[in-house]
């Protein structure tokens, strides 16, 4: 009996070893934020499944990013915050946009508005096309057609963050590609200069969406998923690893749209510590939003999730967060 208990022990001891995958929090009881929300937030949540073949994590082995480690005081690097004076998000849309898109974007910025809780304002509009364009920032793809380069985007984004800009995102109606290797890109962010940008190309046809509601509804929903990523990105979040998550990564349109709009409890206990968020009464407000939006299975998740995290108000201002 003791030989076998021994070689359990050392079984159990190789595969703890053996394992790469950190725990996303710390094992310290409910005297934190982020254990506390997966403790009480985990049956709304679904681990994820073995990644499928040229699916993001079966082509990227990432280690992720645990809530203690988001608040590493060792890093370099600290986690990019707002302050007095910067604690705006400023968004710049590029290109041709309809009334419909338009509209679309509306509700875009009003989401952001409420997961973030920081005030949006939209910068003038402008132009995207070949003849304002320097030739090695757009080309025409034999299956994409005509195609913006990130890096002019994004340039011009650094140069324009103004002062009381926490961060600087652009929307574009046109298809993106990063470099030459890549046939396009859905969108990228530069983290520490607090710019990104994201197309619009992909996610819905415009007239689909003028006519059909439904259309327009998942337009705006993957829309909104990659905003939220993005802009995630800025405020340092690693791409998730451990939950389905608004924040793990995606290679295809198929995989976004298998991605919830919602951040998982690691996630969002990250932006929450950093950003100094309500708890139930931003869920309630984004259960509201997207009830509106006619998606009632998010929305039921952020109602419940409302309902479940009023037991935390108390961790709401509590000092034991780490930052």
């Amino acid at each position: 009996m003791k030989k076998d208990a021994l070689y359990f022990l050392i079984s159990i001891f190789f595969f703890v070893s053996c394992n790469p995958k950190p725990k996303p929090f710390p094992a310290q009881g409910l005297n934190n934020l982020a254990d506390s929300m997966e403790f009480v937030l985990k049956k709304n949540q679904f681990y994820i499944e073995e990644p499928k073949s040229g699916e993001w994590l079966e082509r990227n082995k990432e280690r992720g990013q645990t809530f203690t480690e988001y608040w590493n005081k060792n890093t370099n690097i600290p986690p990019v915050r707002t302050t007095e004076k910067r604690k705006k998000i400023y968004i710049q849309l590029y290109g041709d946009f309809d009334k419909t898109q338009l509209r679309l974007m509306d509700s875009v910025e009003q989401f952001l508005s409420i997961f973030y809780e920081l005030p949006i304002e939209r910068l003038e509009q402008k132009s995207l096309d070949s003849t304002n364009l320097d030739t090695t920032n757009w080309r025409v793809h034999t299956r994409n057609g005509f195609q913006v380069k990130t890096g002019f985007i994004l340039d011009s984004l650094e140069k324009n963050l103004p002062n009381d800009g926490v961060l600087l995102v652009s929307f574009t109606t046109t298809d993106l590609y990063p470099n030459k290797k890549w046939s396009f890109v859905f969108g990228q962010a530069r983290l520490h200069n607090r710019v990104g940008v994201w197309s619009m190309a992909r996610f819905g046809d415009k007239k689909a969406m003028k006519d059909d509601i439904d259309s327009f509804n998942l337009a705006l929903e993957r829309t909104c998923k990659t905003a939220v990523h993005e802009i995630g990105h800025i405020f340092s979040l690693q791409h998730c690893i451990f939950y389905r998550c608004a924040m793990q990564g995606a290679n295809s349109l198929k995989e976004i749209d298998g991605h919830p709009s919602y951040f998982c409890p690691v996630c969002d206990a990250k932006i929450i510590s950093n950003l100094n968020l309500p708890l139930s009464k931003r869920y309630e407000n984004l259960a509201t939003f997207w009830k509106n939006q006619q998606q009632l299975e998010t929305s039921y998740y952020y109602r419940k999730s409302a309902i479940q995290i009023k037991r935390l108000e108390p961790y709401e201002n509590s000092s034991s967060i780490t930052k």
